[in-house]
């Protein structure tokens, strides 16, 4: 019983690391993985790569040295998994851990709750918990945070200014959204004069340290993909100029008479590159079909502009395509589509939704925001219109919204108030 339970373990901890090699490379920019596949040629006789025809009919002279310093520095994903490889030295314990890694979301947030990598790794909740405890002291501060506050909570206690009202405020971080100053004033027990100095701590933090990892700010490479308009509709099409590529030698190479040792590195070396084959081919089909959903999703935004952008999350792509949300986001993070127009970032393409008023459908932040733009900007100057109004010209134009999103969305784009308008339209004039 206990043989057939360690065989078990060691065949899930080789899962582990095999689905960490894909995580990896579905994160990887086009520039990093070709470096990567390059290393593993050189490392493996079964691997046989070749290079994206970008690369070789551009040259090394066209790539930014900045970013090219940047793709030196380690992903994420490497970046943790060297301190898992330090940290738990119990194969059932460095196990779970590798869960709770394929379950970090770029941000460096976990996309997964306790409960279910607890389930993914057959144990129990309170172990995977004490594994989260270790994993929530890495390096940087504030990784594999559950949410905002705990991602806050874990980086001040590693500062060591933790202090009950510093922590009162991270547990009503909304309320400091809202600023409702008075009230957090009076919960965290201190003089209104006092709350500026205490956010200031707060923000001296990185609400998602996973981005320092991000190293992507601008591709080096043409965009990995290609949008087209045809008549039935828009296509969209991995651009394979930017796509490195491997093929598995056959493994009948000469090696003359082999002992067992040799024979074993052989075999070895052969399923180590079949694996490669099998991440890259995965990576490409992730990344073409959650781009596929973009652009189906999203084809009047590709005609008209920010304007006609559906409300779109993460959550709602995963769900189409069968994956999880935190693979979809490794999958598109830095990634660009080149239209006929312009190359737009994949991010473009999602757009959070505005809760519509009595009942209607909801609306995207961009359309919104875009309307009350466009409204103001072609007002009377002498007799500008009132929030009330702007609500009314959105409904009969089809976006229900309420007036407080507009007033929000006023402000944030740096109009006034009407009386404000109206008084700087008679300066003016004056």
């Amino acid at each position: 019983m206990e043989f057939a339970q360690t065989l078990s373990q060691r065949q899930t901890m080789q899962m582990g690391r095999q689905m960490l090699q894909s995580l990896a490379i579905l994160g990887m920019s086009s520039s990093d993985l070709s470096d990567y596949l390059a290393e593993r040629a050189q490392a493996n006789p079964y691997v046989n790569y070749a290079p994206p025809s970008a690369l070789a009919a551009r040259g090394a002279e066209d790539f930014d040295a900045l970013a090219n310093v940047a793709s030196d520095r380690p992903s994420l994903m490497a970046h943790v998994a060297d301190q898992i490889e330090q940290a738990f030295s119990a194969p059932a314990d460095h196990m779970i851990a590798l869960r709770f890694a394929e379950a970090l979301e770029p941000s460096g947030w976990l996309g997964q709750t306790v409960e279910t990598v607890a389930l993914q790794a057959g144990v129990p909740i309170a172990r995977a918990e004490g594994i989260l405890k270790v994993l929530q002291e890495f390096e940087p501060a504030g990784l594999f945070a559950r949410d905002l506050a705990d991602c806050m909570r874990i980086q001040a206690r590693e500062a060591d200014v933790l202090t009950w009202e510093l922590e009162t405020l991270i547990d009503n971080l909304d309320m400091l959204t809202q600023n409702r100053h008075a009230e957090l004033a009076d919960l965290c027990d201190c003089d209104l004069s006092d709350l500026p100095e205490i956010v200031a701590q707060l923000r001296a933090f990185s609400p998602k340290p996973g981005m320092a990892f991000d190293h992507n700010p601008a591709p080096v490479f043409p965009p990995d993909l290609i949008a087209t308009k045809t008549d039935e509709g828009w296509v969209v099409e991995l651009n394979r100029a930017t796509s490195a590529t491997i093929t598995v030698r056959d493994e009948r190479m000469e090696d003359g008479s082999l002992d067992e040792d040799a024979a074993a590195d052989r075999r070895r070396a052969l399923n180590e590159a079949r694996e490669l084959a099998q991440a890259l081919e995965r990576r490409g089909d992730t990344l073409l079909r959650s781009a596929a959903v973009l652009v189906a999703r999203q084809g009047a935004f590709l005609d008209g502009g920010p304007a006609y952008l559906e409300p779109l999350s993460l959550e709602d792509v995963a769900a189409e395509v069968g994956l999880h949300a935190s693979t979809v986001s490794r999958a598109l993070s830095g990634r660009m589509i080149q239209t006929p127009t312009r190359a737009l970032p994949l991010r473009a393409f999602f757009a959070r939704a505005v809760k519509a008023t009595g009942g209607g459908a909801a609306v995207s932040r961009d359309r919104a925001l875009n309307f009350v733009q466009e409204v103001i900007s072609v007002e009377d100057r002498s007799n500008p219109l009132s929030d009330d109004q702007i609500v009314t010209l959105a409904r009969s134009s089809g976006l229900r919204i309420a007036r407080r999103t507009v007033a929000k969305y006023r402000v944030a784009l740096g109009l006034g108030s009407s009386y404000d308008r109206r008084r700087k339209a008679i300066a003016a004039e004056a």
